[in-house]
């Protein structure tokens, strides 16, 4: 097990805060607080390829203002679930059944954006990338625990999934998956496996490939014969930063919204703000606050709107490469301010 890190910050995803966590990271490394471990899942998985990727904040912030990933950003495609008839009435119904997980939802065939299977090809740059020996990384992803045949089938008490730490070798030895079981009433009858597994032979980018894979809206990636969904499993891992640092740093989020806590109990069969308020008992050093990112960040923010003359989901993109870079340097300097906030109050 060894002795136990300085400094852990979580970066607990939520799509296109990339940017925004880049400018966290920045501020804690400008106030001499820089942590020697970073916990990932979902969004945050991809901010911490980036921060692994490039020597410093300068040509992490470059790479995500780059031509490459705003090509990336301005061509991402939505599948047919985006019409209403589809997405919608899938959405209502599954707000209206408050049951945890009854069935083995579809989560390969049912997803809103299309994303390559293997991101090497639309990033080339972070082709190479490797978990590197100067900040200790890990990501959280899940493996699915059933085949695309089962789906539909009712669940009947079984585990469909199973959380996966995805890190490299030597931090994985400091990891005793025993003593970072969540111990939740909440978690007990969900669909997710009691004991998460940890995984040492995935790249970097694979990783967050898999921890991107956010049900209904990123397909799952098959790797090594082995189906992987994303990290919303455990959004806020803090009793893995618990075990693993002194010292605690994580981003107060926002609480799920009625529809995306409708998905997480059907998908894996709890509660994903009961957990968000467990998550609050927790002792932590510093929480940086970004509740309010949607007000702050209007106009200059990926945003998901209704267009009802098509009758389906639209995401609205900058249209041009310039109001793309300028709000990204926004999202990079909220999250550079809110941090900054944070930890000198």
């Amino acid at each position: 097990m060894g002795e136990k890190f300085k400094r852990a910050v979580l970066f607990s995803g939520g799509g296109t805060r990339m940017m925004v966590y880049l400018g966290m990271f920045a501020a804690l490394e400008e106030m001499d607080m820089k942590p020697d471990v970073l916990i990932a899942s979902c969004g945050g998985a991809f901010a911490a390829a980036v921060i692994n990727a490039f020597p410093d904040s300068i040509s992490r912030k470059e790479y995500l203002k780059s031509e490459e990933y705003f090509r990336f950003v301005s061509g991402t495609v939505l599948t047919k679930h985006k019409k209403l008839s589809r997405i919608g009435l899938f959405s209502l119904k599954k707000l209206l059944d408050k049951r945890n997980a009854p069935y083995i939802e579809d989560v390969f065939g049912r997803y809103l954006v299309e994303m390559p299977q293997n991101l090497s090809e639309v990033f080339p740059t972070l082709k190479n990338a490797q978990f590197s020996k100067e900040i200790s990384t890990l990501i959280i992803g899940s493996e699915i625990l059933f085949g695309p045949k089962e789906t539909g089938l009712q669940r009947n008490g079984r585990k469909l999934y199973r959380k996966v730490i995805l890190t490299d070798p030597e931090t994985a030895e400091k990891i005793d998956p025993e003593q970072v079981i969540i111990q939740s009433e909440n978690l007990l009858n969900s669909a997710v496996e009691k004991l998460p597994a940890i995984k040492t032979n995935l790249s970097l980018l694979e990783s967050a490939r898999i921890s991107v894979s956010d049900m209904f809206y990123v397909e799952p990636v098959l790797l090594q014969e082995t189906y992987f969904a994303g990290g919303a499993i455990d959004l806020v891992p803090t009793e893995l930063a618990q075990h693993l640092a002194e010292e605690i740093i994580i981003e107060k989020k926002q609480s799920y919204s009625p529809v995306e806590e409708a998905f997480v109990r059907s998908v894996l069969g709890f509660s994903g703000n009961e957990r968000l308020s467990e998550i609050e008992k927790i002792p932590v050093n510093f929480q940086i606050d970004t509740t309010d990112i949607k007000q702050a960040l209007k106009g200059h923010y990926l945003k998901k709107s209704i267009n009802w003359g098509k009758f389906e989901i639209g995401f609205s993109f900058p249209k041009t490469y310039s109001q793309f870079a300028e709000d990204m340097e926004m999202q990079w300097q909220y999250g550079f301010n809110q941090t900054m906030k944070s930890i000198r109050r």
